[in-house]
């Protein structure tokens, strides 16, 4: 059951990043005055879906030995992976992201993306915990729907 939860956490991972990455992306061209592509740069896709992945194979593991998950459980975790998420595609997806959309890195200011991303991994802390809630909130239910299914 644990290889499958973490499986189902590596599909969520990958599909939640999309989707989320996808709006994000909607959301920032609305603001900068109008979008010119329908699926925005490239490399914010590559930059979200390894952290989403990796956050959710952690997690359905994790789940899998859980029993219940209280408010407080969802929050703090909620938080930790909020936070990680952000600072890993804001500073090295952004790198990793970039490099392989430019297919180089000469042009990469190293410096300056891990400033700006850890200083966008703080400011963007508010609007991502929410967001953190609910995808893990979904996703335990879907975990608790399958542990459920699998003793029957």
């Amino acid at each position: 059951m644990k290889y499958l939860l973490c499986a189902i956490g590596l599909l969520f991972g990958v599909i939640s990043s999309i989707v989320v990455a996808y709006h994000f992306n909607l959301f920032v061209q609305i603001l900068a005055g109008g979008g010119m592509s329908v699926f925005g740069p490239h490399w914010v896709y590559l930059a979200v879906i390894v952290p989403f992945s990796i956050n959710f194979v952690v997690l359905g593991a994790y789940f899998n030995q859980l029993r219940e998950l209280s408010l407080k459980k969802l929050a703090i975790i909620s938080l930790i992976s909020a936070f990680l998420v952000t600072l890993y595609s804001g500073t090295i997806g952004a790198i990793f992201g970039v490099a392989i959309v430019r297919e180089g890195i000469e042009t990469i200011n190293f410096l300056g993306t891990f400033k700006w991303g850890t200083i966008y991994a703080f400011i963007l802390f508010p609007f991502t915990v929410p967001l953190a809630i609910i995808l893990i909130g979904f996703f335990y239910i879907i975990v608790r729907i399958l542990k459920k299914v699998s003793l029957k």
